[in-house]
């Protein structure tokens, strides 16, 4: 596909034929509407539309509420002269410190405007409207015939009804013959649908949700359209070559069918084409032929028909029709998506790809022989040992802040640092549920000594080590994950549960962790079983090597229904509850609470930190901080709880030349807010 560059974006620009609902940054920023093509930009995280018409406007014109000069189409951070509203795509002179929308040039002179006379028009309105008397409204209202607010300040001509307080531009007159419904005129209703009608729009299907919701509706064919159809009416007829090879017709009625491009159900307005018996939802035109998706790694392409087969969604795991389209990946046969599916916005990025080559993966590391690479982490070379050699378990793998255990890892022969094999091979890119757009690979670049803390947007846990970022900057959102959340993938199989989970935001208050029971928003739900487990509980290390408590490993348990007698925590000497989730030592019988052995400070490297951060804010700088392991004989005293710091590592706080020392989060945030 083409892109063409025009003066109203920076980016090129790409033309669609599909109906897509957002902002035309030419003619109408500030509301959502249905665009019935146009053009958009392809670039990632940047979802730019604009009306064809908008996007093609005349680089240069002369209007009459600034005679005097040539007004440019460009973007300017300036109020319009016209309605008084922020402009960002529009014309500006470039003498004066005028500007104007697309929409506000397109307003003929006073001296053309029937403006001056009240007009009586029974297809309009039943009452006779009156040219507005004054610059603005008192309050804010609502064009009746587009649903544009005229609202304080806004100087645009309009019509009004003192009686019912009705509003109307004056380029809005015409609407109430909508092209949908020639037969009829259609009558403002602003009590809600009759009880007779249906309770949606039949163009768009948007709810009347109550009594007080505006439509237009004909009583004498049962036709109720909603306030933006009836001002922005989709087109009778489509072309799009890239969907269907002959003309599709608009059929603007309830009709139950079934939509050829991506096989589920509609009941209303379809387009049709006569020939071919093919039948589409308005939103499935022109879906996009090329895509990728943060639920795979590859890309995946559209297909009119699958074929026979028993195939499964990759993203809703549903049931997929393989006589209707969806999305294939060529080098995973098994890989099928709903069309609907692939083309949701917390999936796709956004970006079409058709004609665009593949990108070809950066590695994170430079390969010198066969057992030495050079990784973007670090300056000096890195030798693999696949040995099973078993190392100190105060020596952590940089990247996920774990001990090494037996894997594999890769170890700088001058300075003594460490990754595992498994952490050297993650990808610069990484694709994920968290986001639609992909995650860079971040590594602690500091010079010194000292290291960052971040939060983990997924299991909300503070760490040292490498990171995947994401900011994306329309809406200033940043997303931060460690490895060891960003290494999960759908499907996701846990040994503690004997069915794959997969990833879900939930809004719910009640929804809990079923290990630690513990209300999360991100979560990995079982589709089979109401069984959900949080990323704090889906990426505790499985063997935790020597601890102070047992000269043995110890392993995750997942519960023993079995257990006889009462076993006790050797950490804190509370009861273990065997049902649930603790570490234990095969060797000795050992148990300890998870709580007892991974705690707040555990993924930190041992040492200074550059930056303290809170669960919601900066800490402030009251003296310097470190974390150190908690290896003395005598356990330190918590200078908030009082109690005897338990966990391997703890926050240690210079204040006025005395340590002081802090065994969690709570106890490190409760010192600084209330010494604050």
């Amino acid at each position: 596909m083409e892109k063409v560059v025009l003066r109203v974006h920076d980016h090129p620009l790409l033309p669609f034929d599909r109906f897509d609902y957002g902002r035309c940054s030419g003619c109408s920023p500030w509301c959502e509407d249905y665009l019935y093509g146009g053009y958009r930009c392809n670039e990632l995280a940047c979802y730019t539309v604009f009306h064809k018409v908008c996007a093609e406007s005349k680089p240069e014109i002369s209007h009459h509420a600034h005679p005097q000069h040539i007004l440019k189409l460009g973007k300017r951070g300036i109020r319009c002269h016209v309605c008084e509203r922020p402009v960002g795509v529009g014309y500006f002179c470039s003498i004066c410190d005028f500007g104007m929308h697309l929409v506000c040039a397109k307003i003929p002179p006073l001296s053309l405007q029937p403006q001056h006379y009240t007009i009586v028009n029974y297809k309009v309105h039943e009452h006779p409207l009156s040219p507005s008397q004054t610059a603005w409204l008192a309050e804010s209202g609502n064009c009746k015939g587009c649903n544009y607010s005229i609202g304080t300040g806004d100087k645009a001509p309009y019509y009004e009804c003192r009686r019912c307080n009705l509003y109307i531009h004056s380029t809005c007159l015409e609407l109430a013959h909508h092209n949908s419904h020639p037969k009829h005129p259609l009558k403002y209703l602003k009590s809600g649908p009759p009880s007779y009608a249906d309770h949606k729009c039949l163009l768009c299907g948007r709810q009347f949700q109550d009594q007080k919701y505006e439509l237009y509706h004909c009583d004498v064919c049962n036709f109720s359209i909603c306030m933006f159809c009836q001002g922005n009416p989709p087109p009778l007829v489509v072309v799009s070559p890239k969907t269907h090879e002959h003309q599709l017709h608009l059929i603007p009625r309830l009709l139950d069918f079934t939509c050829n491009a991506c096989g589920t159900q509609g009941d209303r307005s379809p387009y049709f084409c006569l020939q071919c018996n093919f039948m589409i939802h308005r939103d499935c035109i022109d879906l996009p032929r090329i895509i990728n998706i943060n639920r795979h790694d590859h890309r995946i392409s559209y297909i009119c028909h699958l074929g026979q087969g028993n195939w499964k969604c990759g993203v809703c795991r549903k049931t997929v029709d393989g006589f209707y389209g969806a999305y294939s990946c060529s080098k995973c046969s098994s890989y099928i998506v709903h069309s609907l599916c692939a083309t949701r916005k917390d999936v796709w990025d956004m970006v079409e790809l058709e004609g665009t080559p593949e990108e070809e993966e950066i590695a994170p590391f430079e390969v010198i022989d066969e057992n030495t690479i050079k990784h973007m982490s670090h300056d000096h070379d890195l030798i693999l040992n696949k040995d099973g050699m078993i190392l100190h378990e105060s020596k952590l793998c940089e990247a996920c802040v774990s001990q090494i255990n037996t894997d594999p890892f890769y170890r700088c022969e001058q300075c003594g640092f460490i990754l595992h094999q498994t952490c050297a091979n993650m990808p610069r890119k990484k694709r994920h549920v968290l986001c639609n757009i992909p995650f860079s690979l971040q590594t602690d670049d500091s010079k010194d000594s000292s290291r960052q803390r971040i939060q983990c947007s997924l299991c909300l846990q503070y760490f040292t080590g490498f990171s995947y970022n994401l900011h994306i900057a329309y809406n200033s959102r940043t997303e931060v994950m460690d490895v060891r959340c960003g290494s999960i993938f759908e499907p996701f199989v846990h040994e503690s549960h004997p069915h794959p989970l997969y990833y879900k935001y939930s809004f719910l208050a009640d929804a809990k962790c079923d290990v630690c029971h513990i209300t999360r928003r991100h979560l990995l739900c079982c589709e089979e079983c109401e069984f959900r487990l949080d990323f704090r509980c889906a990426t505790l290390p499985r063997k935790v090597m020597k601890q102070r408590y047992d000269d043995h490993p110890l392993f995750l348990s997942y519960g023993e229904d079995n257990m006889d007698g009462e076993y006790w925590c050797d950490v804190c000497e509370k009861r273990v509850d065997a049902k649930t989730w603790f570490y234990t030592c095969d060797a000795c019988g050992v148990t300890l609470h998870v709580s007892c052995v991974v705690g707040d400070f555990s993924y930190h490297m041992p040492g200074p930190l550059s930056e303290v951060v809170s669960s919601y804010k900066v800490v402030p700088e009251v003296g310097s901080y470190k974390v150190v392991p908690n290896t003395s004989i005598c356990r330190p005293f918590c200078s908030r709880c009082r109690t005897r710091c338990k966990l391997p590592c703890i926050l240690e706080a210079s204040e006025d030349g005395v340590d002081v020392y802090f065994c969690s989060n709570v106890c490190y945030k409760s010192s600084w807010e209330s010494y604050y």
